[in-house]
């Protein structure tokens, strides 16, 4: 096929270079020279771009970290505050582990970032401030330990800002930094059986409220629905697109049979507390699919839908 640009004449290559062309082959040549020396110098002296220790580990240990990071935290109003200068976070479809929390003005903490499962943006900018934002990765494999201090008190949002999923756009959390943190002891999260007894009277321990785990539920209506003696029982799985479980609680006897029915996109059940012989379901799963399970051990369950947690989709089942 012929090309429809004519060659050039004779022998081209060896034509002598404009002196106008190489003035600007020259420019150009400084100028790019110039912005790789300015970006150097950013790096090492500006103190504008993040650097830490960086290591590999499995994340199975990372997520151990986390849940004993958590463990050894205190409790403000349903946050996190770290009992050190060290806030470990976790990310996963479609959640960040060990948010919310709160911090310190002024005080420089080193944030550990990892996560468990694949590739998470770490977001983060205050409230009222567009102007200011700081954007990282977290990884799978690696804990990233990234120094950081907070000047200015107010509320910072934490989004994921790289694609993980149908849920990515749910993958939301928040710290808070104050000027002052009140000494706060305990662990920042539960870690055993509610036992059963009473449990309904005080609300589960505050597990449907925002002052627990996640965001505040929206169809708890103060009493679990009443199912003892039922052979099975049926829970809803965000009905109608909402983020809740139907019934937000539910108490039933020993051996009775719950189903767990999808009725919309992205969501799980993960198991915050109870006895140990249930372990949810953690993969993410979409409208049609269903999965039972058969009680046999009394006490309160709680559970969770990881990628709404903030929205509040939490539930129990009681077994009495």
């Amino acid at each position: 096929m012929k090309s429809p640009i004519e060659s050039p004449d004779g022998d081209w290559w060896n034509e002598t270079v404009n002196r106008r062309e190489t003035i600007w082959l020259g420019v150009s040549g400084v100028w790019a020279v110039t912005l790789f020396g300015w970006m150097v110098g950013w790096m090492q002296f500006g103190e504008q771009n993040q650097v830490g220790e960086t290591l590999k580990l499995s994340t199975a240990d990372y997520r151990e970290k986390v849940n004993t990071y958590k463990q050894q935290a205190g409790d403000l109003d349903g946050a996190l505050v770290p009992s050190g200068d060290e806030v470990y976070i976790g990310a996963m479809r479609y959640a960040f582990d060990g948010l919310p929390a709160v911090l310190e003005t002024g005080r420089e903490y080193v944030f550990h970032l990892g996560s468990y499962d694949v590739q998470h943006g770490f977001s983060v900018r205050q409230e009222d401030t567009l102007s200011k934002q700081l954007s990282l990765q977290m990884l799978p494999g690696y804990e990233w330990k990234v120094p950081m201090e907070f000047d200015e008190p107010g509320t910072y949002h934490v989004v994921c800002n790289e694609f993980c999923g149908t849920g990515h756009r749910t993958m939301h959390a928040t710290f808070e930094v104050r000027e002052s943190v009140p000494d706060v002891s305990g662990s920042g999260g539960s870690s055993g059986d509610d036992g059963g007894s009473g449990a309904s009277g005080a609300a589960y321990d505050g597990w449907f409220t925002g002052n627990a785990r996640g965001g505040e539920t929206s169809n708890w209506e103060g009493s679990a629905a009443d199912e003892t003696g039922a052979d099975e029982v049926t829970v809803t799985v965000g009905p109608g697109g909402e983020y809740v479980y139907d019934p937000a609680a539910v108490r039933v006897s020993p051996g009775t049979t719950v189903t767990f029915e999808w009725a919309s996109p992205t969501h799980n059940v993960l198991v915050e507390s109870g006895p140990t012989d249930w372990s949810g379901h953690e993969p993410i799963e979409n409208d049609g699919f269903s999965f039972q399970h058969t009680f046999e051990s009394e006490g309160v369950y709680k559970y969770y839908c990881q990628p709404h947690l903030a929205l509040g989709m939490k539930g129990v089942v009681e077994v009495v």
